[in-house]
């Protein structure tokens, strides 16, 4: 049984400029990147509180950087199969399954072999209320972060979109086209991910910010071969800015080894010890 929306409380947005905080913002940002290819939402394909549908397999490889830094501060894979989701984040070692129907995510930690879940509904009614929070903050980082803005330029010629804001820039590396089907998949998945993360992380930012990148993206039927990121959520002099980026492989179709992996998770899903969504997100914390 999902966790009752009822009993999530968000707690109010937190902006550390500490090496502590930074490294916080960036666990947290590791967390929703992957969701950020911002691939096309073709409606009615998949679940978006409407009909679901099976779609393509096919895989993401994706590897996040900090800062400047030349090898992956941390690496995870998604797979599509079948019409379900399988995250698989290496640091910490958790597996997120999303399943459109009934509609909801499984959340997996491999590591002490506990499972907890958490409806769509629920993720939906905690991100509301984090938004109308956020809106009411007197720190106008955290007010933007509720109900942000972009300019947007798309370079044709180079595949680059960008939008930018005083406080956030996305320069986004788009590569060809990509089926309608798995365009779809991987958008619904996005945006859903971007959501359900700001449970796991306490503290977290509002999802508007990825949800309208995602949008930004519909038009251009592709999908992000790489995104880079700069955050100035404090305006000082000289500016203190967090830098990141991450890159992504699309794989159309999945391996033999990919599907073990995904009935391997199967098996977790059904003997992993059940618990409470507190008690699981106090062992990400640990």
């Amino acid at each position: 049984m999902g966790y009752p929306p009822e009993k999530l409380v968000p707690t109010t947005p937190i902006v550390d400029l500490s090496n502590k905080g930074i490294s916080e913002m960036f666990a947290a940002f590791f967390r929703t990147f992957t969701a950020l290819l911002c691939l096309i939402c073709l409606p009615g394909l998949v679940f978006f509180g409407g009909t679901p549908a099976a779609g393509e397999d096919f895989r993401m490889d994706n590897k996040v950087f900090f800062g400047g830094e030349k090898e992956a501060a941390s690496q995870s894979t998604t797979i599509f199969h079948d019409g379900v989701v399988y995250d698989y984040l290496q640091k910490p070692a958790e597996v997120i399954v999303f399943e459109t129907v009934p509609g909801r995510f499984i959340l997996l930690d491999t590591e002490r072999r506990i499972r907890a879940e958490l409806t769509t509904d629920a993720v939906t009614s905690f991100t509301q209320r984090l938004q109308e929070s956020a809106a009411e903050q007197q720190d106008p980082f955290i007010r933007f972060r509720a109900d942000p803005e972009f300019e947007e330029e798309f370079d044709a010629a180079s595949g680059q979109l960008t939008l930018s804001s005083p406080w956030m820039t996305y320069r986004l590396v788009l590569e060809g086209t990509v089926g309608k089907e798995i365009a779809a998949q991987y958008r619904a998945f996005s945006d859903w991910y971007a959501r359900v993360n700001t449970l796991l992380q306490p503290g977290a930012m509002p999802a508007e910010a990825r949800l309208l990148i995602n949008g930004a993206i519909f038009k251009y039927q592709s999908f992000a071969k790489e995104v880079h990121l700069t955050i100035v959520p404090k305006k000082t002099f000289p500016p203190k800015k967090v830098d990141l980026h991450s890159e992504h492989h699309l794989t159309r179709q999945v391996a033999e080894a990919d599907l073990d992996r995904v009935a391997q998770t199967r098996q977790f899903m059904e003997i992993f010890k059940p618990v409470s969504f507190e008690q699981y997100r106090g062992s990400l914390d640990r």
